[in-house]
């Protein structure tokens, strides 16, 4: 578990606001940090044909710590990490799934020492854009191109249930406190909540433009966001008639979307236009732009103000307050 090389930023970005910099040997895929207090420090890594799980030491000097590598064998195009993961009890946990660009899911299981399991999962006919594991670890949900969002139970990765979409599942998402409530946001435009234990929807949301990607605020469960084009645009659920703003970030459309988990910061980032920006909720100040390129996706830490994206083969962390 040696230390992965951290560099100060200077050497690699002129950004004052970039804390701290993890060179990394190969091109970045995509990212994901835990969302789970048992494994705040874990963030799964996806290259080529690899996954890594790291543990970020959470003190200064921050240092990255590879515990595990996994082979992938294709593409991951998205990741989520279960809630019952925790390395600090014995035995030691990992669960996570892994999105592949051969369709499949991939359920990679571990006691980070002598037993490693894959399952893999024939699951949808076209790219998946995003999976999910619920806060208590009951389902998975996985979103994709082919009009599809399935839920599957985590206690075998049978298909529960197949939501049948207008358009491409763009992104999905959990209410943090009720795992009953599922998020879908379509491509065509409409953001839906479903009830999983009817499967029916209970409220939508439609802003009549493209959907880029979704999230739902985990500090909040009324505030909602998304990139339409290049327009961050915010919802506030107990007024879903219409957005309650809208602000034009990109020129060109923005493809990454996520809160923090404190609430009051919304990150988002255009690939096209190489940009990473933080702005926040409520004031609509834009508390942080960097100019970034061959970035992955945007993860934040559970804990620390850190925002975390991939940038070709280095990963970069931004404090942001």
């Amino acid at each position: 578990m040696s230390p992965i090389e951290t560099t100060k930023p200077n050497l690699i970005n002129k950004d004052a606001n970039l804390s701290f910099v993890v060179e990394l040997s190969e091109q970045i895929s995509t990212i994901a940090f835990s969302n789970s207090e048992l494994s705040q420090d874990l963030i799964l890594i996806a290259f080529p044909r690899e996954i890594s799980v790291a543990q970020l030491d959470s003190q200064e000097p921050y240092e990255l710590k590879e515990l595990i590598k996994f082979n992938h064998g294709v593409q991951c195009t998205a990741l989520s990490l279960s809630p019952i993961t925790t390395i600090y009890g014995v035995p030691k946990i990992l669960v996570f799934c892994a999105a592949g660009n051969d369709f499949k899911l991939r359920i990679f299981e571990s006691d980070i020492s002598q037993k490693d399991t894959t399952k893999v999962i024939n699951a949808h006919s076209d790219y998946i854009n995003d999976v999910a594991f619920d806060p208590d670890n009951n389902y998975l949900v996985s979103a994709s191109d082919d009009n599809t969002a399935k839920l599957w139970s985590t206690e075998d990765y049978h298909c529960l249930y197949t939501f049948k979409l207008k358009s491409p599942g763009i992104s999905c998402c959990w209410h943090k406190d009720d795992n009953s409530k599922l998020m879908l946001a379509e491509k065509m435009g409409v953001i839906r909540f479903y009830n999983v234990n009817t499967q029916k929807p209970i409220l939508s949301v439609d802003y009549n433009k493209p959907i880029a990607a979704a999230h739902w605020a985990p500090s909040d469960p009324q505030i909602v966001g998304c990139l339409q084009h290049g327009e961050l645009v915010i919802w506030d659920l107990t007024r879903a008639s219409r957005p309650l703003y809208t602000k034009l970030l990109f020129a060109d459309s923005g493809n990454s979307i996520k809160f923090s988990p404190f609430g009051e910061l919304v990150a988002t980032m255009s690939q096209l236009e190489g940009t990473l920006k933080v702005t926040n909720v409520q004031s609509q100040h834009q508390r942080l732009s960097a100019q970034i390129s061959l970035a992955s996706n945007i993860s934040w830490h559970f804990r620390l103000p850190f925002v975390c994206v991939g940038v070709d083969n280095n990963l970069m962390f931004w404090k942001v307050t």
